[in-house]
């Protein structure tokens, strides 16, 4: 058999592989191209949306409110008679209003406030055994309740000149149940006095206050 030489082949026959041989390196191209491209990146994950059953975040807890009955009582006092800068404190102020309060479950209170200006009157707060009397004229009185307490307070209530309290000399209150009556027993040489009826004798406290000047009577209930 003859080898057949260039010369033997046909120009179409040439052409025809060029173009195979081009064919098979731009396949072969194409491949190394792919093979060696890098990867697109795929989609960035996104954070996941929140669980309904995560719980929200919140801020710090706060103190329940103190329930009825359980407030701590400070210290109730004593019946025995209370009293300061007595009876040297006659002051310059009048005697304005008298009030009570409900405090439970510790205490009720008398206050006693005054105005114009001056020291704090002396003071001397006492309980009283019957018969409990309206000075200076000497006559007892009848105040509501089985004990008496006595405040007196060196001011007028009013004064001569009609300044300072101009309310009833007998009062019932309303919003306490210990405290059974309020009556004024003296208000004479700048001296004023009022017997507080209570249902029984109690221990109490006396404060002085300011801003405005007051008299302060705690009466406990325990």
């Amino acid at each position: 058999m003859r080898t057949a030489s260039t010369s033997d082949i046909r120009p179409g026959t040439v052409r025809s592989v060029k173009i195979a041989a081009a064919a098979v390196l731009i396949a072969a191209s194409g491949m190394s191209l792919s093979g060696c491209a890098p990867e697109e990146p795929g989609p960035t994950p996104t954070s996941a949306a929140p669980s309904e059953s995560t719980p929200a975040a919140t801020s710090s807890p706060t103190a329940a409110p103190t329930e009825p009955g359980t407030e701590e009582c400070t210290d109730p006092g004593g019946v025995d008679a209370v009293e300061d800068d007595f009876p040297a404190g006659l002051s310059t102020l009048v005697g304005l209003e008298i009030r009570t309060g409900s405090h439970p479950p510790c205490f009720e209170r008398v206050v006693i406030e005054f105005a114009g200006t001056g020291d704090a009157p002396g003071y001397r707060v006492e309980y009283r055994s019957d018969p409990i009397l309206d000075e200076p004229r000497g006559e007892p009185v009848e105040v509501a309740g089985d004990a008496t307490l006595v405040v007196t307070a060196e001011v007028w209530m009013p004064n001569p000149e009609g300044d300072g309290y101009d309310g009833p000399r007998e009062l019932t209150p309303t919003t306490v149940e210990t405290i059974l009556e309020l009556q004024q027993i003296e208000n004479f040489e700048g001296m004023t006095s009022w017997a507080v009826g209570l249902d029984r004798e109690r221990p109490f406290t006396v404060t002085r206050l300011e801003n405005p000047a007051r008299l302060v009577v705690d009466i406990s209930l325990e």
